[in-house]
């Protein structure tokens, strides 16, 4: 059902239950993009997704495969491939250009044009001071990436696109290996000219795209292609050694283990299939590579593979298969997890933002239930969407927040901020009088932001910007503050505000979580930094304390009177089981009953948890414990977008399922099964 549902939920672990009356939001249309390529740095353990709208998001493999930050393209974008280079991040698509991410501002750093159109694929030497893209034209352009982005030359024409490159630099040899239409050729960087060619058979008289290659140290050159054949050269003979007709539809991706004697491969049949090289003959050494299918998880193209300790591949969803140890597969949540939805707590009203625009919708409305009553209540009156605000022309929506008040709302898009007051006449009609305008307090010049909050009456908007600064609008007197970013070089990617207006915290990528008075903002104090990242935080309405989640699933409370830890939190917070949430899962949202200062809600994406800290004793969090005793925990149908009360103690959850995302991508390669036609 899509709409507004109103039900008594019980979350209930052995004997300890809570109950709740909750707005269930199935409605929110968030469509995750399919992704394009990922990249994965060793140094950092972070892991690069574009996706096809232009965006990349950036995460990180250590702390629970957080996401960091989205790179928005743009209206139009495209970004075909990415490679890290020294923690910096490059990226080529139809734009033609290679262009560098500033993952400080969050934005384009610099672009340089490879005069021969499309970029369909980058390669790295050794060093990773230089860069090679694949382009339309069927040229190889270099560049060189050791301190500005420069462009170095491009190598001889050759007939038909480039698609896939793979660069050999050893012993001096130093050869770029390029698959397209029917062959794969090697080129001399030397010299810029090709020094030989391997041609490929072709499957019911049709051409044959060389979608992806890789290369080894001992120079075997790997290559997939549009039969569904992986096929295993002799680099130095340029002559074929083994053909593997695994898959039943085009390769798209390959990548190599870390030590060469793992290679995977993914395609439009959407298995996933690993090729390893074992002994063959004990006697004189030799070695052959052997195929077994990995998994069969996907339900769309495998557009991308990568290593990084464990094998990630994607189609709409982000999978990571662990291969050492026990072997599993887990997937990473398509949808952001920060930031798209927020609530006025004060009238029951609900902004959801989408990629060019955010609507305000009025939640629904039932009649109070008996106290033994459960499940679905009939609605007295429905949900109505009042207000729909688009973004500028070619621009994307980056942030977006409301008023607890419902009174004022602001979102930010690539050119700016914008703020507007919301005046509703006759709230009690099914059709209310909807009224904005548009403020001038935020300057013309003030940089778009990527976070923004607003004090519970309205009164002043905080912001984080992609300059690197904060900025505190007091929209009363239309004059605004701004304060440089002095305390961290990271990006901000966290940020609330106390819920009497006076204080707003935030979090950087460096763990540091730092405190601000908002009139003045003045820094008052800062957290203990732990090892593991935050992933949210927030205030408490009943005291003066931060509660802040972490990615390892630790929760921590900061006394801001005594500017430390809480002494319920010194005896608890490090009790907490390393897994008691889903693996790859972490909290992304935390929130207050509104009549019940012992009991704090956390979720993740898939999960609701309800912390009754009076009921926490010693010892209880020792990870010998198997399960919550004392906590309700309920596991929710993904995807659990956004979970926090409105002012009377009613619940909004807004819930994306994964089956209604499905139904709006392309249709997958279709297989004939035992007993389906």
């Amino acid at each position: 059902m899509r709409g507004w549902r109103y039900s008594m939920e019980t979350m209930s672990e052995t004997a300890h239950q809570v109950k709740l009356m909750v707005h269930h939001v199935r409605f929110f249309e968030f469509q995750p993009q399919t992704i394009n390529c990922i990249a994965c740095d060793d140094k950092t353990g972070r892991i690069a997704v574009s996706r096809a709208d232009g965006s990349v998001e950036i995460l990180a493999s250590h702390d629970n495969w957080m996401q960091e930050m989205t790179i928005l393209g743009g209206q139009g974008a495209s970004v075909e491939s990415l490679i890290w280079c020294q923690g910096r991040l490059f990226a080529g698509g139809i734009g033609g250009n290679v262009v560098e991410l500033d993952l400080q501002a969050q934005k384009p750093k610099s672009s340089m044009s490879s005069n021969a159109g499309p970029i369909w694929c980058l390669t790295k030497n050794s060093n990773s001071d230089k860069i090679a893209a694949g382009t339309e034209d069927g040229c190889v352009v270099l560049f060189d990436v050791s301190e500005e982005l420069q462009f170095l030359r491009g190598f001889a024409k050759q007939e038909g696109l480039i698609l896939s490159l793979a660069w050999f630099d050893q012993d001096g040899e130093s050869i770029i290996i390029s698959g397209s239409i029917n062959n794969i050729r090697q080129w001399s960087v030397k010299s810029g000219q090709p020094i030989s060619r391997m041609t490929l058979g072709r499957k019911f008289d049709q051409e044959t795209i060389v979608w992806c290659v890789a290369v080894t140290r001992d120079f075997t050159i790997i290559s997939g292609d549009s039969r569904g054949v992986v096929t295993f050269w002799n680099g130095k003979e340029a002559t074929q050694l083994k053909t593997f007709h695994c898959h039943k539809a085009d390769v798209l991706s390959l990548c190599l283990s870390e030590t060469e004697t793992e290679v995977f491969s993914g395609g439009v049949d959407a298995a996933l299939f690993q090729f390893s090289l074992c002994s063959a003959d004990h006697v004189t050494e030799r070695k052959r590579w052997v195929h077994q299918p990995l998994h069969w998880r996907h339900t769309h193209d495998v557009r991308a593979l990568a290593l990084h300790r464990r094998v990630p591949c994607v189609d709409t969803n982000l999978f990571v298969a662990k291969l050492k140890g026990i072997k599993r597969v887990l997937n990473v949540a398509p949808v952001p997890k920060h930031g798209l939805i927020s609530i006025a707590r004060d009238r029951n009203l609900v902004l959801l933002q989408y990629s060019t625009h955010i609507e305000i919708w009025r939640l629904g409305a039932a009649n109070t239930p008996f106290a033994e009553e459960r499940g679905m209540l009939p609605l007295t009156q429905k949900r109505k969407k009042l207000v729909v605000l688009k973004a500028r022309d070619d621009c994307d929506v980056i942030c977006s927040a409301i008023s607890a008040s419902g009174t004022v709302l602001a979102f930010s898009d690539n050119r700016g901020i914008r703020v507007f007051t919301l005046t509703l006449k006759n709230e009690t009609f099914v059709s209310p009088e909807v009224s904005l305008q548009r403020m001038s307090s935020v300057s013309a010049q003030t940089p778009p932001a990527h976070l923004m909050a607003f004090t519970p009456d309205g009164s002043h908007l905080v912001t984080a910007l992609t300059s690197g600064a904060l900025c505190v609008t007091n929209l009363t007197n239309k004059q605004s503050k701004n304060v440089e970013r002095r305390f961290t070089d990271l990006p901000i990617h966290r940020l609330c505000v106390s819920p009497d207006g006076e204080m707003f915290a935030v979090a950087s990528l460096d763990h540091q979580v730092y405190i601000f008075r908002t009139g003045t903002c003045e820094h008052v104090c800062s957290c203990p930094v732990l090892q593991s990242q935050v992933s949210a935080l927030a205030f408490s309405p009943h005291s003066l304390t931060l509660v802040i989640a972490y990615c390892d699933h630790s929760i921590y409370e900061f006394d801001l009177n005594g500017r430390e830890f809480s002494p319920w939190s010194k005896e608890n917070s490090s009790r907490f089981p390393k897994n008691w949430l889903k693996p790859l899962r972490h909290i992304i949202g935390i929130a207050f009953f509104p009549d019940c200062p012992e009991k704090i809600l956390v979720h993740s994406d898939s999960a609701i948890s309800v912390l009754d800290k009076s009921k926490i004793k010693k010892n209880l969090w020792l990870p010998t414990v198997p399960s919550l005793n004392t906590n309700a925990l309920c596991w929710f149908p993904q995807y659990l977008l956004f979970a926090d009360f409105t002012s009377n103690g009613m619940l909004v959850a807004v819930e994306r399922p994964p089956s209604q995302m499905e139904d709006n991508l392309p249709p997958s390669f279709k297989q004939k099964k035992f007993g389906v036609s």
